[in-house]
């Protein structure tokens, strides 16, 4: 009678890599190694190198935690200033909003009282007032002078227009 054949699965990990025999075969049990004194496992060494770190960087003088005292408070201060402005800018900006709003208000109410004393006016009674009672009428070519603009919207007269 022929046995199953024995399959051998391989499976690696990063940590471990484990064999594992299917059938019926026994396994043979290895006696492990006995540890021997005086000799350190990495285990042991790279704790012995973290005990040394820490005892290396424990000790601080009055120096450095006078530098590390100075440096925290000075970041403090300068967080709380940092703060301050941030508020401050914000105020402003609230108090810049609020005035742009009472500017449009301020507009919107200016043109509102513009329409109504305009809508007051009545062209026809100025007119008519003007001819009738003050004796006026329109200019003649004769009367209309002719001069060059300088540039800006409005005339100052500061002499009599000549008479030519």
């Amino acid at each position: 009678m022929k046995s199953a054949p024995k399959r051998l699965n391989h499976h690696s990990d990063a940590r471990k890599q484990n064999l594992y025999v299917d059938g019926s075969t026994a396994r043979r049990l290895e006696v492990a190694p006995q540890k021997q004194k005086g000799i350190s496992t990495k285990k042991t060494v790279s704790t012995k190198h973290k005990q040394v770190r820490r005892e290396k960087a424990l000790p601080m003088n009055r120096a450095s935690v006078l530098i590390l005292a100075i440096a925290s408070i000075v970041t403090v201060v300068l967080c709380v200033q940092y703060v301050q402005l941030q508020t401050e800018i914000t105020t402003t900006l609230k108090s810049i909003n609020a005035k742009e709003v009472e500017l449009a208000n301020l507009k919107e109410h200016n043109n509102e009282t513009d329409k109504r004393i305009n809508s007051f006016i009545d062209l026809n009674h100025i007119y008519q007032v003007a001819t009738e009672e003050l004796g006026m009428r329109y200019a003649t070519k004769e009367q209309i002078a002719y001069y060059q603009s300088s540039g800006s919207e409005y005339v100052r007269q500061y002499k009599d227009i000549p008479e030519e």
